[in-house]
């Protein structure tokens, strides 16, 4: 989501990035249908970096590379399944049905009866035949906006296929349901920062991102108790390793050989030659 910065960026936006971990759900309360997340954890992050940033907080708090299985769902933006392959590469994607029927809408808007075609499609992993139907109105659109939508929206599939299919073959159907993550938004970023007539500094609003991210995983009173009189860290944040940092293989230098000139030189009878000797006679560690 994007949040208003102020002058001399006054006409500029900040995106301002949220991920969720969180180990299944549980009940909320001793009775009722209610549930929420479980061992949730939030990191509020901007810029480039976020994907590196939240596998390194992933690890930290999930040790995410020893997990067996784990799932990544998103909205499907392109610097999120790039980020997919670089810091989570065991992670099953699941590209998230609220955000993939909202750009539906948004495409084809005048059009229910094919909204609902394409969406079934989608859903019963029958991508080909959605996009050629993609392609046909494609084709058939006269107005440049509608060209223009539609071109998006059929990039937007191709990009997503896996998550598309991972989502139709996914057997816990729970894990598929985003509503609780959606409220996270809007309780971490949207009611703090995007309220009517607000507009922020980058620092002001990266410092206060950070507060709130403390408070939303549990740590105020740690901090407030223990480090309140610090100053408050603006710099990247660097953790262990990231998960994707575990699946790395890493080959060991090969020994150098090399000849050294003096030890067959003119210069045999000077002391210096024969340290040079001792230390060629050292074992490589």
């Amino acid at each position: 989501t994007y949040i208003k910065l102020q002058r001399p960026e006054k006409d500029k936006k900040l995106e301002v990035k949220i991920g969720i971990g969180y180990h299944g759900k549980e009940n909320r309360y001793h009775s009722g249908p209610s549930q929420r997340l479980k061992e949730k954890f939030i990191y509020l992050g901007t810029g480039r970096n976020f994907m590196y940033n939240f596998s390194l907080k992933a690890e930290e708090e999930m040790s995410l590379s020893q997990s067996v299985k784990h799932y990544f769902g998103a909205d499907g933006d392109t610097w999120i399944t790039s980020g997919l392959r670089d810091y989570f590469p065991h992670a099953t994607y699941l590209l998230c049905p609220f955000h993939l029927n909202k750009r539906l809408k948004e495409s084809i808007p005048a059009g229910k009866a094919e909204q609902k075609v394409i969406r079934n499609l989608l859903l019963s992993n029958q991508i080909d035949e959605a996009l050629t139907r993609i392609d046909n109105l494609l084709l058939n659109a006269e107005n440049p906006k509608q060209r223009d939508l539609l071109t998006k929206f059929y990039s937007y599939i191709s990009h997503n296929r896996q998550g598309i299919t991972n989502q139709a073959t996914l057997k816990d159907k729970d894990i598929t349901k985003t509503g609780a993550i959606e409220s996270n938004v809007k309780l971490a970023i949207t009611n703090r920062f995007k309220k009517q007539g607000k507009s922020w500094s980058k620092k002001g609003a990266f410092s206060l991102l950070k507060v709130k991210e403390t408070i939303l995983n549990g740590k105020w009173d740690t901090w407030w108790g223990k480090q309140r009189n610090h100053t408050i860290k603006l710099t990247s944040f660097k953790p262990p390793l990231s998960a994707s940092s575990f699946t790395k293989e890493v080959s060991s230098p090969a020994i150098i050989q090399a000849r050294i000139p003096a030890l067959d030189g003119p210069h045999q009878d000077k002391p210096w030659v024969g340290v040079l000797r001792k230390l060629a006679q050292l074992e490589y560690v």
